[in-house]
């Protein structure tokens, strides 16, 4: 081969390695812009730099997490630990637009609720129904950690609501960190019409109770989302039940009527220990969800919705009395009222609105059994009172059947007996003036 023909082929690699790497640094800088940055601008405040999917560690992390679109950043402590020191609590995580401009007051009600990541997308039709203060803690061990936060962010981007009224909070075991990706793309243009399907079916989703190692905390979740409230009276609810429209404003004109904010006077002495009982009630997964009495009373004679548990676990409902309810007539002077009051009895667990101060709940049952029935046994003991009201209801989408629970089930429900008659001893000795007991 001549010397000028090996010089015209080296011309031609030269040219061809050139043109090579113009493409190459052309793709590299369009898959930056479509990240919306570069991976080297992906850096904590310390100074410190992760790699575009490096996870950041919450406990001990002094970073900001901006989630998707979040223009209110919420600021990462290292957190607090329970009572145990099994789980690491970030009270907070984000805090709704209202509770971060000082406008959510003390004459309101907060529905708390609790939840594991999969079942955030209740949270849309949840703040839709109550229209007010919400709070709720997030049970997201791991790397579920980071799908709740894009969720979260996805949420507030799309629902105003939930950006007004919705606080959240963080839990998850010390055994298991939580991780959050310092500014994760995956529903930064996601539409919203899909935000709520990728939040109910994504992969990453942990299911509450049997899919986790890490038993699920139902009451210690309790606790931190009723400590995330900042009003006078509280609704706790499962994530999954949906409260009668204007439930919310009716029970704040009801509470207005009777004085029920002003604890400083005589009227109002007898009911500091009142609390007031929500019938609860399970539809069919095809019927329309009933807005008022009148929708819910016609949904039940067709036999589209019975009462809460019935199948399950009668005993725990029966004693609202649901025949009764059902035939009560609603007052004329207001929205609104009590329609009879229920003594308690055992195992009759319901849901109620009452007072931010009303005892705890025993954050050493986890996973299925007595969780809730323990705290409303406790309310008994303290000498609270039961009120049911005429017109407030709740609903759960779907029958509650017996398939519909885990394998461990039976298993939990069993400890947690034997944990639930000795916290009724325990009580004796914390109430030792009262004749009440748990039975």
């Amino acid at each position: 081969m001549s010397c000028s023909m090996i010089n015209k082929f080296i011309i031609f690699l030269v040219g061809l390695i050139v043109v090579l790497q113009v493409v190459h640094i052309t793709l590299l800088s369009r898959l930056d812009r479509d990240r919306g940055r570069s991976p080297s601008s992906i850096q904590a405040e310390g100074g410190e730099r992760f790699s575009p999917r490096e996870g950041r560690r919450l406990a001990g992390s002094s970073s900001t997490s901006r989630g998707n679109l979040r223009k209110s950043s919420a600021k990462l402590s290292k957190g607090s630990l329970d009572v145990s020191g099994q789980y690491r609590i970030h009270n907070f995580y984000i805090r709704s637009d209202d509770a971060a401009n000082g406008d959510v007051q003390l004459e309101d009600a907060t529905l708390v609720t609790q939840c594991s990541v999969q079942n955030l997308y209740h949270i849309v039709e949840l703040s839709v129904r109550w229209d007010g203060p919400v709070s709720v803690a997030i049970f997201a061990p791991g790397e579920n950690a980071a799908f709740a936060d894009d969720i979260v962010g996805g949420l507030r981007r799309c629902y105003p609501l939930i950006r007004k009224y919705v606080s959240f909070h963080l839990v998850y075991p010390t055994s298991r960190e939580a991780i959050i990706y310092e500014e994760s793309p995956t529903l930064l243009n996601t539409p919203c019409q899909d935000i709520l399907h990728l939040a109910k079916y994504h992969k990453s989703a942990t299911l509450n109770y049997g899919a986790e190692k890490e038993p699920y905390p139902n009451n210690l979740l309790r606790n931190v989302a009723r400590q995330g409230s900042s009003t006078e009276f509280i609704f706790v609810v499962d994530i999954d039940m949906l409260p009668s429209e204007k439930l919310r404003t009716d029970f704040v004109h009801f509470a207005l009527e009777n004085r029920l904010f002003d604890s400083r006077t005589s009227l109002v002495s007898d009911h500091l220990d009142t609390v007031y009982v929500v019938p609860a009630f399970e539809l069919q997964l095809n019927a329309s969800i009933p807005k008022d009495k009148t929708e819910l009373l016609e949904t039940l004679q067709q036999g589209q919705a019975r009462p809460f548990y019935r199948d399950i676990c009668w005993k725990c409902q029966s004693s609202t009395d649901y025949d009764k309810w059902t035939a009560a007539k609603s007052s004329s002077k207001r929205r609104l009222d009590v329609a009879y009051n229920v003594t308690w009895k055992d195992p009759w667990e319901p849901f109620y609105i009452g007072r931010w101060s009303v005892p705890l709940y025993d954050e050493r049952f986890k996973q299925y059994g007595f969780n809730r029935i323990s705290q409303v046994c406790e309310l008994h003991i303290a000498g609270y009172g039961f009120s049911v009201l005429d017109r407030a209801f709740l609903v759960h989408k779907g029958w509650k059947t017996v398939t519909d629970f885990h394998a461990s089930k039976d298993e939990e429900n069993s400890r947690n007996r034997l944990l639930f008659r000795q916290f009724k001893n325990e009580l004796k000795v914390k109430y030792p003036d009262t004749d009440r007991r748990c039975y």
